[in-house]
This record gives structure tokens, sequence and C-alpha cells, in this order.
């Protein structure tokens, strides 16, 4: 059986927690603010449903764009991807969360997510290509000098 401190190291593998907990209470403010013409209980539903699927998904798709930007090949290629994937995730699946009954403005509340999610992953991604080794791999890498 494993001990809490091994299980928690496993969900820190798939799971960034400081970006689920600060993404949730920014993204949530963001999206309350949209909605505050409405009133504050359109407003606070909206602003739960941002919150709520900031903190579950946001912490997960974060670990994928550092997952996509430490696998091998062209490290502009990688940054590439590792922003690119990432944005269209979360901007497609914000707009569903919003669609769906309960927020009044579905197209402004996600408008905060489009614009704040490709910047904050590119930061996610170059800090992870600074940090990580060169992974060109043997098909992008030139061969080496004799």
């Amino acid at each position: 059986m494993r001990s809490p401190r091994e299980r928690a190291t496993r969900l820190s593998d798939y799971f960034d927690l400081r970006s689920g907990v600060g993404g949730a209470v920014i993204m949530g403010a963001l999206v309350w603010w949209v909605n505050a013409d409405h009133g504050a209980g359109p407003a606070s539903i909206a602003a739960l449903k941002q919150g709520a699927y900031t903190f579950l998904f946001g912490g997960l798709i974060v670990r994928l764009c550092q997952t996509l930007a430490e696998r091998e090949g062209l490290r502009r290629l990688r940054l590439g991807v590792a922003v690119a994937v990432p944005s269209l995730i979360t901007v497609v699946l914000v707009y569903a969360v919003h669609s769906t009954r309960g927020t009044p403005e579905p197209l402004l509340s996600t408008l905060p997510a489009a614009l704040l999610g490709p910047p904050s992953f590119a930061f996610y991604a170059w800090r992870t290509l600074q940090a990580a080794p060169d992974r060109r791999g043997t098909a992008s890498a030139p061969p080496p000098a004799h």
C-alpha cells in the first residue's frame, strides 16, 4: 500500500495544483465581472462554473502543456505544440461549459480564457523548455562532427 506522500507525488505527475487553484480564483473573478450586469445570481453561477472548470481541468491542461514541451523534437515546434494544443482544448471546453444553461454571456465568458490561455501556456512551456535538457531526437539533430 502506498503512503499518502507517494500518492500525492503521483497526483502531481498529472495535475498542477498551484495552477488549478490560482487559475480558478482569477478566471472565476473575471467571469463574474463579465456577467455582473445580469445580477449577482447569474454572475455567481457563471463564476462558479468557470472556477470549478479551471481548478479541475486547468491543472491537468497545464501539466499537458509541460509534457508536450518536454517531448523530443525541434525546440520551436515543441513550444508551438505545447501552446496550441492546450489553448485549443481550453477555449473549446470553456465555451462548452458556458454554453450550458446558467451563463448569461457564454461567448464573453469564454473571452478571458481565449485571451489569457495562450500567453499562460507559452509561459509554462517556455519555463519547461528552459529547465529541460535539449531533446531534439535523432531525426532532427544534426549528425555529430568528426
